[in-house]
């Protein structure tokens, strides 16, 4: 079974950013712009943005929820992991 990482604000209370590796589209992990800009907003906590960044982030939360949610899960794992090495 495929770990989710906490999305205790989902409206659905289901919504799940995908914790490890994806092998298919995770077309239900989000629903909704809202969503989307709130897994991003998570996958970015805590990182300073600038202007474009923030610019380029709404602009990420436009995508599809397969996208949004691969994106935020990579982010996130990828913190988690300790980042680049």
């Amino acid at each position: 079974m495929r770990k989710a990482i906490d999305r205790a604000g989902a409206a659905d209370g289901k919504s799940a950013i995908p914790a490890g590796p994806i092998e298919s589209a995770p077309w239900s992990a989000l629903s909704g712009e809202t969503e989307y800009r709130a897994a991003l907003a998570e996958a970015f906590e805590g990182i300073e943005l600038g202007a474009y960044d923030r610019r380029i982030i709404e602009w990420l939360a436009g995508w599809d929820s397969p996208t949004v949610a691969t994106l935020a899960s990579l982010v996130i794992r990828a913190r988690k992991a300790g980042g680049v090495r």
